[in-house]
């Protein structure tokens, strides 16, 4: 399946790459898009099979998979979800596109089920090799316990970029699994990037965001329930 990147508008600076996807919570989509919420869209990600919706945010229209571009901070927010039968050519192109475009590094968002949580410990993190090599920072956070497992594309795409030893950190917030977003998880893990990488951000609004977003998505699969 061929997948392409189209940037529209200058990128001075390629060195964080970010992105999450909508897991446990939708805490990868959540803190992705909200990072990216006062960025410039400077792109998108477009492949056959994509979710055929749009929307309106605020007087924009919004893409199924956009590019954005903010300082040093460069990522994709996947507005829609993923078709899962694209999962694994939209992952693999997608780190292949961030080798190919020279980032320092890669930070990605997910959730882990919040029943697992022991102790205080708000979050998990996973790492490649390239990452440890490098010797990035980690901050205080325990990696994820042996015996525990990601899933989803955000699996694919850890492995794809393990595979082209590109260093890679994924952060990994316990979220509540009964509720369909989380964002005092999605919170936990902008916090936690904002000050590995210095990189200030506000999550005052970031609850807000995610009631308006749960609403969204309740829309988007009521649709295509009926489409189906």
């Amino acid at each position: 399946m061929k997948v392409e990147f189209r940037i529209f508008k200058p990128v001075e600076n390629y060195e964080i790459f970010i992105t999450g996807f909508a897991g446990i919570g939708i805490v990868g989509h959540l803190a992705t898009k909200y990072i990216a919420r006062n960025c410039d869209v400077v792109g998108v990600v477009r492949y056959r099979g994509e979710p055929p919706i749009v929307s309106m945010e605020g007087d924009r229209l919004l893409l199924q998979n956009e590019i954005f571009s903010c300082g040093r901070v460069v990522g994709v927010v996947n507005n829609y979800g993923v078709h899962e039968a694209a999962v694994y050519d939209y992952t693999k192109a997608l780190a292949t596109w961030v080798v190919a475009n020279e980032f320092k590094l890669a930070v990605l968002f997910g959730g882990l089920d919040g029943r697992l949580q022991r102790g205080e410990d708000k979050l998990r993190i996973v790492y490649t090799s390239a990452y440890r090599r490098a010797g990035l920072p980690t901050g205080d956070a325990k990696i994820l316990e042996q015996g525990l497992q990601i899933v989803g594309p955000l699996a694919y795409l850890t492995s794809f970029l393990e595979e082209l030893d590109f260093p890679t950190l994924v952060i990994l917030p316990y979220a509540d699994v009964t509720r369909p977003a989380d964002p005092y998880a999605a919170s936990v893990a902008v916090d936690y990037f904002s000050k590995l990488f210095d990189f200030p951000v506000d999550t005052s609004g970031l609850r807000q965001m995610a009631e308006e977003l749960e609403r969204e998505i309740e829309e988007v699969r009521r649709r295509m329930e009926e489409q189906s």
